[in-house]
């Protein structure tokens, strides 16, 4: 019997269990949960690992190991992308075949309501697959050419870069994405000159869970660009087996260095126990690591200046942090998680902020500390040359000045990726700290060095240009489309929705809308404004709050002198002028017009009556990075009241 129908059988056999786990639970993290205890993961590997080793090297290797082959699934003549490839280069030709024991989903039949995707990151190269169904063997056919440094196989043994894979759940009538587990592969195992297949264990983040597995192909392309002599696997081996042990060392040295440095910080004041002095954080495969690991600079054409950059990561969402004593990991996350997923958690944001600014040669720290309501919390710290010290918020990219009132009462340390300073002054309330990071009467530094010993060389995390996701139906279900239309095309697309959105509404109230393409125009110079008033506002910490999704007017950066004349001239005598302008992140249009039929001024608007009651309304869309999108939108009435 082969692999797929051992699988298959096993699934077949264990359904009426499955089914029944998933109705006694109420969540898929309480069913994963069970799944594994119940042994039907183990089950399922062992099952794998014996029908791989009585069929022979043409299937699938037992979870966790690999197996090198002389047979792909398409001969490399045949395959389309090995068409174009430079000859005197060496390729990495990465497959992912099918995925296999997804019993992370909260059940085992197919949703069409929700597709699987793979998110790939090597280096500069990021690639995602098309999204295939949610199932538990989802049909994942994922190819791509990886251009590796070298064409000798020895200096690629040296290399230890990993490809690092995001599995995610789309969503599809929300277009929200969820995270199902993340992987690292080392594809060193090919130097052997041969093809290798793996099957890939995704694990929950932060937790040794395994959520799926994906069957993955390995092969270096073209073969005749390899130099040199393939390298034994036993070689192979030894070399990973040396990098192990060589991390082992330096992080055990690190750990003693560590031990001993936070001996002598408790020394100073006992009260340094009930700081917020975190010098390890576990990443997503639960490695403890230094917390300055969790910096790099990150560079990208795509982020014109730090304005943008905070602007950038105000747009992503925000995670709740796991708090003491649950049972989940606290995960500080890679940046292709973090923008894979469009949301993180606030040291997560604020560790890419402070990478972000660290490209633009900023002097900027991540800071650890506790908000009013002693809630752990992060944000960015910016020093200049001259001193100047300023506070941003990750979640809202507001600035702070030393003297402004600012959501955070204590500060524990700083770090970036040099260093790491706990604060050792006599109060650790933020108003009056001392920023002076060099002054060891208010700062205890770790040690330049030894937070150095411990990073590896690390490329620059490579952005992407804006792709919008818009949403459409086919064949009756909502699908997100990632294609790039003109900006003008999406602003008069949304508007044409809210408009019918709107002119819906109010005949439901038996209310008749009438447009004004004019008044809508005139709307235009007010949200032009609104978006610089978020980069630069006049005021530090300047900004409203949100309702509803809605994040504030953003009026600070409208030039009201000009947007008032043009209200007075262009607006009849004796009619009153309504309307304000509020800023989304999406281009969903049911999520923004739930967002104005849920705030009770917006409704307020949109059931106007009077005389020559006409509406107007203006889209304006500034992209950002990535999925990032800042969505203006104004709606305006104008209408002359009734007489008493």
């Amino acid at each position: 019997m082969s692999l797929d129908d051992t699988i298959s059988l096993l699934l077949k056999n264990e359904a009426p269990s499955i089914r029944a786990l998933s109705a006694s639970t109420s969540t898929p993290d309480e069913l994963r949960r069970r799944l594994e205890e119940s042994g039907l993961i183990d089950k399922l590997s062992k099952k794998a690992a014996s029908t791989s080793s009585l069929t022979g090297s043409g299937t699938p290797p037992a979870i966790g190991t690999t197996t090198a082959t002389a047979t792909t699934t398409t001969a490399p003549s045949a395959n389309p992308l090995l068409s174009t490839l430079n000859k005197d280069k060496k390729y990495l030709l990465f497959s992912v075949q099918r995925g296999r024991a997804f019993l992370a989903l909260s059940d085992v039949s197919e949703d069409p309501t929700t597709s699987l995707q793979i998110h790939l990151n090597y280096k500069q190269l990021r690639h995602s697959s098309t999204p295939v169904m949610s199932t538990v063997e989802p049909s994942l056919d994922f190819q791509r050419i990886l251009q590796l440094d070298s064409t000798d196989p020895q200096l690629l043994l040296q290399s230890s870069d990993k490809i690092h894979l995001v599995v995610t759940r789309l969503h599809h009538p929300s277009g929200s994405t969820s995270l199902i587990g993340t992987t690292l592969i080392d594809f060193r195992d090919v130097l052997c000159g041969r093809p290798v297949k793996k099957l890939v264990e995704i694990k929950e983040s932060g937790e040794d869970v395994t959520l799926g597995i994906l069957e993955v192909l390995l092969e270096l392309v073209p073969r005749d660009s390899i130099t040199g002599s393939p390298i034994s696997s036993e070689e192979i081996a030894f070399q990973l087996k040396r990098e192990q042990r060589q991390f082992d060392e330096i992080n055990r040295l690190f750990y003693v260095h560590a031990k001993q440095w936070w001996n002598d910080y408790l020394q100073i004041r006992t009260c340094h126990a009930q700081r917020l002095v975190k010098i390890f954080a576990h990443d997503e495969t639960g490695t403890k690591l230094p917390v300055t690991n969790f910096i790099s600079p990150i560079r990208s054409r795509y982020i014109e200046s730090p304005r943008h950059a905070s602007r950038f990561v105000s747009l992503l969402g925000v995670e709740k942090l796991q708090g003491v004593g649950s049972s989940k990991t606290e995960v500080w996350a890679h940046p292709h998680t973090i923008l894979t997923l469009s949301k993180s958690n606030l040291p997560s944001l604020s560790n890419l902020l402070t990478s972000l600014l660290i490209g633009f040669n900023l002097n900027a720290y991540t800071a650890l500390g506790t908000t009013h309501n002693s809630e752990v919390t992060a944000w960015v710290i910016t020093v200049s040359t001259s001193g100047a010290v300023e506070y941003i918020d990750p979640a809202t990219g507001r600035r702070y000045g030393p003297t402004d009132e600012t959501p955070w009462r204590t500060v524990g340390c700083v770090f970036n990726d040099e260093g790491f300073w706990a604060n050792v002054g006599v109060s650790d309330h933020v108003p009056g700290t001392n920023w002076d990071f060099g002054n060891g009467k208010y700062w205890k530094p770790l040690g330049r060095d030894a937070a150095l010993s411990m990073k590896k060389s690390q490329q620059n995390f490579p952005l992407l240009p804006f792709i919008a996701s818009t949403h459409k139906v086919m064949d009756g279900f909502s699908m997100t489309d990632h294609t790039m239309p003109p900006i003008t095309s999406l602003e008069t697309d949304l508007e044409l929705v809210l408009r019918n959105q709107i002119a819906i509404f109010r005949d439901d109230h038996d209310l008749l809308t009438v447009w004004d393409d004019d008044l809508a125009h005139l709307l235009g110079q007010c949200l032009s404004g609104c978006e610089m008033g978020k980069l630069y506002p006049k005021k530090s910490g300047a900004g409203g709050g949100g309702v509803g999704g809605m994040v504030g007017s953003g009026a600070e950066g409208v030039n009201g002198a000009e947007f008032q004349e043009g209200v007075k001239r262009g607006i009849p005598e004796g009619h009153t002028f309504k309307g304000f302008p509020i800023h989304f992140n999406t281009l969903n249009p049911q999520k923004i017009f739930s967002a104005f039929a849920q705030a009770k001024a917006c409704q307020n608007l949109m059931l106007t009556k009077g005389d020559k009651v006409r509406f107007g309304v203006r889209v304006k869309v500034i992209p950002y990075a990535e999925k990032c999108v800042a969505c203006w939108v104004m709606v305006a009435v104008r209408y002359k009241a009734y007489m008493s």
